[in-house]
């Protein structure tokens, strides 16, 4: 008898091993209903986050459920929120515009706090800590000043549209018989409203200018105080950036641009001390002769040359010394360092390389 397997002792497939639980069967489940099969091939179902997103697999029909009304609900709040956003009209704060009496009470706060920080400044003894604390809410209060000038514009063209209403009203025939103006009269009408109108934008403008300018001088100062406290508690980093956002104001103002040179002298690094070099140039063609601080800053200006030249040596010592220990860490795999390669200068200016053992 031949030991050769027949197909007919292979074990037949039974499907019904294969088949889903009874409870996912039911038309809402994935498993179920083909079209929803469909729309998850197509990447149309959102359901499907609860196996791959959590790597967890329904047990239950309950467990199911509750996914999908999670997912129901997530879904719905971003509905709310989006729609809770286009009925608020929200402006970005880039965008919001304080009016004039707006202006004016930010102004009142920021003179208070910048006053109170000027009394603990020259307090005996000085209260630099609590000084920097008002100087700071100063600056809380004191607005960025936009220049938009697009709302000007806007704002100005409605006055004028007012003052056009008005002239057509009053130029309008009424029931009660009396006749509507001539036109002499009605052009006189019209340049007298547009001249008020004008005037009313000229008042306006001229206002908000000032608020503007006063806000500006009053941020300048108290940044320029605060890099004095700063200076005061030895801070100078801090000082420097002080000094450096009073100066974005004004490029030309003389304690900004004299305490922050005064700080990056005493901080010392390369980069500091050019900074400085920089200010106090700029320094001697602002300031009169009879300035008081000018001979200081003559003196720092003749040694801050030879500083920088010191500074560039020790910079480029440390760049030529890091390199060398690289140098020397990948040679020393080949027993040699960078000690048996010697440079040379050569007549024609350039360098020659020997080795040597």
């Amino acid at each position: 008898m031949s030991n050769e397997q027949t197909f007919e002792d292979l074990p037949t497939f039974d499907a019904r091993k294969f088949e889903p639980p009874s409870w996912a069967k039911h038309e809402f489940h994935q498993w179920g209903n083909n079209d929803t099969n469909e729309s998850k091939k197509n990447g149309e179902s959102s359901r499907s986050a609860f196996n791959h997103d959590n790597g967890i697999e329904p047990t239950s029909k309950e467990e199911f459920n509750q996914h999908i009304d999670i997912a129901d609900n997530d879904e719905e709040d971003e509905d709310i929120w989006e729609d809770a956003k286009e009925d608020l009209d929200l402006i970005e704060p880039d965008e919001a515009k304080f009016t004039n009496d707006e202006l004016k009470g930010l102004l009142a706060l920021g003179t208070k706090f910048k006053t109170e920080g000027n009394e603990l400044f020259t307090s005996k003894p000085p209260k630099y800590d609590e000084a920097i604390k008002s100087y700071l809410k100063a600056i809380d209060h004191l607005p960025i000043i936009p220049n938009d000038k697009s709302s000007e514009e806007t704002n100005e063209k409605n006055i004028i549209d007012q003052g056009e209403k008005q002239i057509f009203e009053s130029t309008k025939k009424v029931e009660s018989g009396i006749e509507e103006v001539t036109d002499e009269e009605a052009i006189k009408i019209e340049q007298e409203e547009l001249n008020k109108s004008e005037e009313i934008i000229d008042l306006e403008k001229m206002e908000r200018e000032e608020i503007e300018q006063d806000i500006k001088e009053l941020t300048k100062a108290t940044w320029g105080n605060l890099a004095a406290c700063y200076i005061a508690i030895k801070d100078d980093k801090k000082a420097v950036e002080a000094c450096t956002e009073a100066l974005k104001i004004d490029p030309k103002y003389v304690k900004g641009l004299h305490r922050r040179a005064t700080a990056n002298e005493r901080i010392g690094d390369l980069n500091a001390l050019v900074s400085a070099k920089d200010d106090y140039t700029l320094l001697q063609t602002l300031l009169p002769n009879s300035s008081p601080i000018l001979p200081s800053i003559r003196r720092s200006l003749f040694t801050l040359p030879e500083r920088i030249k010191s500074k560039e040596k020790e910079q480029m010592d440390e760049m030529l010394g890091k390199l060398k220990d690289l140098g020397n860490s990948l040679l020393g795999n080949f027993g040699l360092s960078t000690d048996n390669f010697k440079f040379e200068k050569q007549e024609n200016g350039g360098y020659g390389m020997s080795f040597q053992r």
